[in-house]
């Protein structure tokens, strides 16, 4: 199930003109990275279930430092499907199905979005006050036709969130559509602590000389579970995705997809490792890192290379 939400998720965004990158081979808290007008990571799921506190942090993080839109792509709940249409969220990130991601990305975003179980909805509550006042009702006459409180019109006109069943009764007494669409593209950039739950479990110590090197140079370095093991940031936000590995049995791959994804959302890429592979990434001894003495160095020689 999981690797056909995955080729479905591939060709919607490929029949659209995004560059993609299948990252579901490697160790990661993605499985798609894609690229358009956004950078969007993409965590497919069979159960929406299955998505833990974790993966959901470590998600958030590397979106973070790469300035991408985290998404879950599921097929069903526990108990049922996901509904078409519908955005619904775990952890604070967006949730929705194939069809749904297929609307999103052809620029028809959902208006229904799922609160605790229930289908809620946005509405332009300063047009809802005009088009009120233009009709001549008071707050409380709008409640009696709804058969909600007077505190509850002035809510929906504060904040313009109500549920569906109350958005649809709304719309037909004022005759007009105000519903919102839910926007999804939006990127986070406060970025996330590096050391958050269960990542100090990942930092060997190559990838703690590494982070702690990038940091003495003067980058903002963060730890990550991605196809790269670390982000690091210049001013002006140049970005060199990291593989820090000597195991030789996995570094070649990992090379090939920093490489592909780098090429992608358009950043350096480099291997810190004491092997030596054949690869268009950077490979770099930790030695070699050790001399370098500022970021304007390590990015004139990526630059070059």
């Amino acid at each position: 199930m999981k690797c056909e939400l995955i080729n479905k998720a591939i060709e919607i965004l490929e029949n659209v003109g995004y560059r993609v990158s299948d990252c579901s081979g490697s160790r990661s808290c993605f499985d798609i990275l894609a690229k358009k007008d956004k950078i969007l990571l993409i965590k497919v799921l069979a159960n929406i279930e299955g998505l833990s506190r974790r993966c959901s942090l470590e998600l958030k993080n590397v979106a973070s430092v790469t300035s991408a839109i985290p998404l879950i792509l599921s097929d069903h709940t526990k108990s049922t499907k996901l509904c078409d249409g519908i955005i619904y969220a775990r952890y604070d990130i967006h949730v929705m199905n194939p069809e749904t991601l297929e609307d999103i990305v052809n620029e028809n975003m959902p208006l229904v979005y799922s609160v605790r179980g229930n289908y809620c909805i946005k509405i332009d509550s300063g047009l809802l006050v005009k088009l009120r006042k233009g009709l001549d009702m008071t707050q409380q006459e709008l409640a009696d036709g709804l058969d909600v409180s007077k505190q509850s019109i002035h809510r929906y006109e504060f904040s313009g969130k109500m549920s569906l069943e109350i958005a649809e009764r709304l719309m037909d007494i004022l005759k007009e559509n105000i519903a919102i669409p839910r926007e999804v593209f939006l990127s986070d950039r406060s970025y996330l602590p590096d050391s958050y739950e269960g990542m100090d479990r990942k930092l060997t110590k190559l990838k703690g000389m590494v982070l702690e090197k990038f940091r003495d140079m003067g980058f903002f370095a963060a730890l990550t579970n991605a196809p790269f093991d670390i982000v690091a940031m210049e001013h002006g936000d140049e970005r060199i995705l990291t593989t820090v590995s000597d195991d030789g049995r996995r570094l070649k791959r990992k090379m090939d997809t920093i490489n592909e994804i780098s090429d992608i959302i358009d950043s350096y890429s480099i291997c810190i490792s004491n092997r030596h592979e054949d690869s268009d990434v950077t490979i770099m001894k930790p030695r070699e890192l050790s001399r370098i003495e500022d970021t304007e160095e390590l990015i004139e020689i990526l630059a070059s290379s």
